[in-house]
């Protein structure tokens, strides 16, 4: 009591994230929105469905080239896997590795609680047997699977073949400006030639800090992985 509370020694450090817009197109005849007016509810639905796929897609697998977002594998640093002798080395043993490297190295801060793979990698973990044929579920995985080690499996099959990632997903962000905007207008001489360009867009950011990317691991060949944990 009566002693100077100690002050924070954090700074912020400026940095930035790109809003990108991403969107599509379909031209249709006037006469087509006048005549068909509960299929035109289907067109709206098509290119909403349409942009919401490309959202999906850039999530995961966005580069940042050529005005697409920087996406969750873009944005993870690589797992290292090292020789730990781990007999019949499987998927299992190297999300728990993954998990690992993550708390070791970030000690509190992070407590990874979701993992990210599609279906195939899934199935290749729920598919493991034993010598006698008998499907082997570890004491740290849930009856159906789908919880390992405390952490989520989440299936995404637009992930990379043979791919897997380990996250806090605390520290994932999606900054969304608006929801999916659609619009009707007139491109060149649609007007003259009675057409219309249906546009739908939607505009965000995907962001993991660079203070927070200790938080995310992945792995981009699984077969290789498994191979160094089991040496």
């Amino acid at each position: 009591e009566g002693v100077a509370f100690p002050e924070s020694t954090a700074k912020f450090k400026k940095g930035s994230v790109v809003i990108e817009k991403i969107g599509d197109t379909l031209p249709v005849t006037e006469e087509f929105f006048e005549d068909e007016e509960m299929f035109a509810s289907e067109l709206e639905l098509f290119i909403n469905t349409n942009v919401q796929l490309t959202v999906d897609s850039q999530l995961c697998n966005g580069t940042g080239a050529s005005n697409t977002l920087v996406g969750l594998f873009q944005s993870t640093p690589a797992y290292t896997p090292v020789a730990s002798g781990i007999t019949d080395a499987n998927i299992y043993d190297l999300v728990v590795k993954m998990s690992e490297d993550i708390t070791v190295t970030g000690g509190a801060k992070y407590m990874p609680d979701t993992i990210i793979a599609r279906k195939a990698v899934i199935n290749q973990m729920k598919l493991k047997k034993d010598g006698v044929n008998n499907y082997m579920l570890p004491p740290f995985v849930s009856a159906d699977g789908r919880n390992v080690d405390g952490m989520v499996v989440i299936e995404s099959n637009i992930a990379p073949a043979n791919s897997i990632i380990v996250c806090d997903k605390r520290f994932g962000r999606i900054y969304e400006k608006t929801g999916i905007e659609l619009s009707k207008g007139y491109s060149g001489t649609q007007f003259v030639e009675d057409e219309m360009t249906l546009k739908a867009r939607k505009r965000l950011a995907f962001l993991i800090r660079n203070a927070d990317k200790g938080g995310f691991r992945k792995v981009t060949n699984i077969t290789t992985a498994l191979a160094t944990l089991a040496t």
